[in-house]
């Protein structure tokens, strides 16, 4: 019998969030938003919420999350891989392009927390293409893993959002189907595991789960190739029923995610 978690996450990652969110009004119909959701460069993630008329409105990063890449000397559109991978980041979250490197996704005031909550992924997924300009780093951990899968045989499908009970959106990288012995097991993909991102997983899981009614497991691949990570953070996850699983340490669960 699981045991119940010392911790409620759920709640405190709203408390957590609700305190952290910060809104300015720029003029009667722009709102700015920042998150407490931390790009490469350790800033805050923003965006734009634009009232567009009734019940039309606009949320735009104004091309910010583009151009720190460009000023980091990243540049997306540089290769026809680099531009694959961008491609696929946006379309998995529903996120427009413009050529002014603007991301913006158009919305009602029904579906504004959805959209905001998809753009503020998206701008996540996005930022980490940073780690591509590094030598060490030969592809995106994203595809990593999709090859590391491939490589055993391990069958998935790629890009599925589930809808939680909050009515929010969340995308996850693969699925691994359900078998005579494992349930469905969901995958997520994280560069950089910090306290931000360990909480957000926390609450998209908890709400995904509440309105799943069939048994699924969520694994977590982490890259700490060439970085460390807090033990604090994996035992977080773990505490919730979330499996952890270090890049280093992969080859211990082929078997159990080929099964």
């Amino acid at each position: 019998m699981k045991t119940q978690p010392q911790n409620d996450y759920k709640h405190i990652y709203i408390d957590w969030l609700t305190k952290k969110i910060d809104q300015v009004e720029i003029s009667e119909k722009i709102q700015r938003i920042t998150l407490p959701f931390l790009d490469h460069n350790n800033d805050q993630i923003e965006f734009y919420i634009i009232s567009e008329g009734v019940n039309k409105f606009t949320i735009t990063d104004d091309g910010a999350t583009i151009n720190e890449l460009e000023l980091s000397s990243v540049d997306v559109f540089s290769s026809p891989r680099r531009k694959d991978i961008l491609t696929k980041i946006i379309n998995a979250h529903g996120v427009e392009l413009f050529n002014n490197n603007e991301l913006r996704v158009h919305c009602t005031l029904d579906n504004l927390p959805q959209k905001k909550h998809m753009l503020a992924q998206c701008i996540i997924k996005i930022s980490d293409m940073y780690y591509l300009s590094r030598t060490t780093v030969q592809s995106l951990f994203l595809e990593d893993v999709k090859t590391f899968l491939l490589d055993n045989d391990i069958q998935f499908t790629q890009d599925v959002s589930f809808i939680g009970k909050s009515k929010l959106t969340t995308h996850y990288d693969f699925v691994i189907g359900q078998t005579k012995r494992q349930p469905e097991r969901v995958i997520s993909t994280i560069n950089n595991l910090d306290i931000s991102i360990v909480r957000n997983i926390l609450f998209s899981w908890n709400d995904t789960k509440e309105v799943r009614h069939d048994a699924m497991n969520l694994y977590t691949f982490i890259q700490d190739t060439d970085k460390k990570v807090k033990n604090d953070f994996l035992v977080a996850l773990e505490e919730y029923d979330i499996k952890p699983i270090l890049w280093s340490k992969k080859e211990k669960y082929i078997d159990e995610l080929a099964a």
